[in-house]
């Protein structure tokens, strides 16, 4: 208005909505005309006042897909307008915000402050490969909806992950087993949620998988209301501890949920579950590189991968997954610090998405032992020398630890002089 001395425009091609429409209106001159290409306005039946009109301006709605789509008598002369314009210069492209393929969150984010002009793009280069290279191409795990699937430890934070994964891969009968049964709200709100899918989902807690009675007593159940296909073990208690502290009660009791837990499912579901196609124990890294303080972790995740690598050797399905942290839910989650990362054996944490992702690939590889972990990179600085003597230090234990550094400075001063 200011740049027509208050007189207004004689024509507005508008796609705005709402309050923006309006404000373009009274932009319009005496007698001009407003053309909304938009939509917004016209599906909500927005109200418009008809004051407006007292201008004699005039109000045309053009639905440009209509004019596309349907035989309308404009439209070639409408391709031919915008060919010759596009070939002199006349029609100009419009003005384009280029992200790259790596910045896809950056580019919604700035298309929801509003403050672009044109078009938002996301540039994803084509590599010039011959049309008849082998495209990589990977199987996805699928459930069987007339099949039953156990979860030991499935109420966990893990354990509801995996069982949500396995009904979006079409599982409909679940068996969750769990020490303390639904506890909190949340559980509740996702075992609502499975049964509205029509999922029937079976909470057995206070069941001893260890033992010869329960684990027949699980097996047999969860066989009568579907044949078993899969068999999740991600039971964990943890009695961390440096070995000298270690005594044979903190042994048996980690042991329990992993170790016993699954030689009692082994030697069980050969002979209940003859339809058995996945047999699949969470281990750790623990096992496959050490962590310290958690010996007894360590070899009861050892003794699951031998039982597995066993059952493999026998042609019985077995996997046992040496996960390394794992972030968003279970125990490492818990244990963490807000903005803080925890390094445990060695690794960070793994996104909950890329471990399911992962094992997705693992249950169709067929290999007894595999891992997925997120290697933490390396102090700057860090000598393999002081890596060494920490390392025998944290063995020797607290008050050893003490002696050996004495002992060892005196041999270096020893050299030295």
């Amino acid at each position: 208005m200011q740049e027509t001395n208050g007189r207004g425009v004689n024509i507005v091609l508008n796609s705005l909505a709402e309050e923006k429409l309006i404000a373009s209106i009274h932009c319009l001159a005496q007698n001009g005309r407003f053309l909304e290409i938009g939509k917004f306005d016209l599906n909500s039946n927005n109200p418009l006042d008809v004051s407006i009109f007292r201008k004699g301006i005039s109000f045309y709605g053009v639905l440009l897909d209509n004019m596309f789509t349907s035989d309308h008598k404009y439209k070639s002369q409408l391709c031919e307008m915008m060919t010759n314009g596009l070939k002199n210069g006349t029609i100009k492209p419009l003005n384009a915000k280029i992200f790259a393929k790596t910045e896809i969150e950056e580019a919604f984010r700035y298309m929801a402050s509003g403050r672009h002009i044109g078009k938002i793009i996301i540039s994803i280069p084509e590599v010039d490969k011959p049309l008849d290279n082998p495209v990589l191409a990977y199987r996805r795990y699928y459930c069987l909806k007339n099949k039953s699937y156990i979860i030991l430890g499935g109420l966990g934070g893990f354990g509801l992950e995996l069982t949500d994964w396995l009904i979006f891969r079409g599982a409909r009968n679940i068996v969750l087993i769990s020490r303390t049964g639904i506890k909190n709200g949340y559980q509740r709100m996702k075992v609502r949620l499975w049964k509205s899918y029509g999922v029937n989902v079976l909470i057995m807690q206070n069941i001893n998988v260890a033992d010869y009675k329960d684990c027949e007593y699980l097996l047999r159940t969860a066989e009568r209301g579907a044949p078993v296909d899969a068999i999740f073990n991600l039971g964990v208690i943890l009695k961390d501890n440096i070995l000298e502290n270690q005594t044979a009660a903190t042994f048996a009791e980690t042991f329990q949920s992993k170790a016993r837990a699954t030689q009692t499912l082994d030697k069980l579901s050969r002979q209940i579950c003859p339809k058995l196609r996945h047999f699949v124990v969470f281990s750790s890294v623990s096992c496959g590189r050490g962590n310290a303080g958690q010996t007894n972790y360590g070899m009861a995740n050892s003794i699951m991968e031998r039982i597995c690598e066993k059952r493999v050797e026998e042609g019985l399905p077995g996997l046992a997954i040496q996960w390394g942290a794992v972030g968003d839910v279970g125990l490492v989650a818990d244990m963490q610090e807000e903005n803080k990362e925890l390094i445990i054996g060695g690794t960070l944490q793994q996104r909950i998405s890329s471990c399911l992702n992962e094992l997705d690939k693992f249950l169709i590889y067929g290999r007894p032992i595999v891992s997925s972990m997120v290697v933490a990179e390396k102090k700057a600085g860090s000598s393999g020398l002081s890596s060494l003597v920490e390392t025998v230090a944290n063995i020797l234990g607290k008050y050893s630890r003490i002696y050996f550094l004495h002992v060892f400075v005196i041999i270096i001063l020893i050299i030295m002089y």
